[in-house]
């Protein structure tokens, strides 16, 4: 992406005037490259690419400059290439809930409900890291642990609670990979939701709406109320960087005073929910299984107690 961008960008400044960070360095894509020192400033959420004339992508750029220059990727690495957290099992599963690493420190109560649906219907459930955040840090993913995971279980498709999870691994796997709003839908699972949601659109899936399609489903209409907000604040691990645009995005959602948040990713419920304190926050699968749980403060107690929790019974 960095040669195509030298080779392309038309200076048109369109991605400058659509993106805070781009706008707080007054820098287009192409001057990008020119100051990789601000590779980890960029919360990858390409809204640039979204509405650059020549499908440019800051995120590419970006990410590739970390691989070419990694900072700071060994801790990461070492907790996610391993989850050190994971819980996963050597029962045969065909299908196989996957859940991630982030969903059950956020919504445990969310995660127990579709383990044990998915239970019911002979199915395993993984608690794991699908890698993605060693990749955007610029360090060696390890794909093939996920890999050996489905093989030795006999996988044959996965069915992903996360949005990050489902759209890193199902170009990069050699099974069928599947939302888990997809799933619930094909075995006829969960109500209809029968308010009109104002909908945040976690970054991986904002513009392609590959998720969301299955999401509709359980609702009649939506509103498309955050089209200003490009990233909740946690994509690319930019938020520890940049205070003061995490600061702003903070205002911008709260100044929408939206009756509720809805989301599909747990990570923006949780955000929003305890470190911008915004009212009614809602995960769509919560909502859809009839859970009674916000997004929790008490992450790693969480994902602690997830790691020894035994819900195979």
């Amino acid at each position: 992406m960095i040669e195509k961008t030298k080779k392309e960008c038309i200076h048109c400044n369109i991605c400058k005037k659509n993106c805070d960070f781009l706008t707080k360095y007054d820098m287009n894509l192409f001057e990008f490259i020119e100051k990789p020192e601000l590779r980890y400033s960029c919360f990858l959420c390409d809204k640039c690419r979204a509405v650059c004339p020549k499908d440019l992508s800051g995120a590419q750029i970006a990410t590739e400059m970390r691989k070419e220059s990694p900072k700071g990727t060994f801790k990461t690495e070492f907790m996610k290439n391993n989850y050190k957290l994971r819980n996963n099992s050597k029962k045969k599963s065909t299908d196989l809930l996957y859940l991630g690493c982030n969903f059950p420190g956020f919504l445990p109560k969310t995660s127990e409900k579709i383990i044990e649906i998915c239970r019911e219907l002979g199915m395993d459930y993984s608690i794991d890291c699908c890698k993605k955040p060693v990749y955007e840090s610029g360090g060696k993913a390890n794909i093939s642990q996920v890999e050996k995971l489905c093989h030795d279980k006999g996988v044959e498709r996965l069915v992903c609670c996360c949005p990050n999870c489902y759209h890193f691994l199902k170009y990069r796997l050699n099974i069928e990979v599947i939302d888990i709003y997809k799933f619930l839908k094909e075995k006829d699972i969960g109500k209809k939701i029968d308010v009109v949601p104002d909908v945040f659109f976690p970054c991986s899936d904002r513009y392609n709406h590959e998720i969301f399609e299955s999401v509709k489903y359980f609702i009649d209409d939506y509103r498309d109320t955050f089209t200003d907000v490009n990233c909740c604040g946690l994509g690319g691990g930019a938020g520890s960087k940049e205070p003061d645009l995490l600061e702003k995005t903070k205002e911008k959602m709260n100044a929408h005073n939206a009756e509720s948040v809805y989301t599909y990713c747990s990570s923006c419920a949780g955000i929003f929910k305890n470190s911008y304190e915004l009212k009614n926050v809602k995960n769509f699968l919560t909502e859809i299984l009839e859970v009674k749980e916000e997004p929790l403060s008490s992450y790693g107690k969480n994902v602690l107690r997830f790691k020894f929790k035994n819900l195979r019974k």
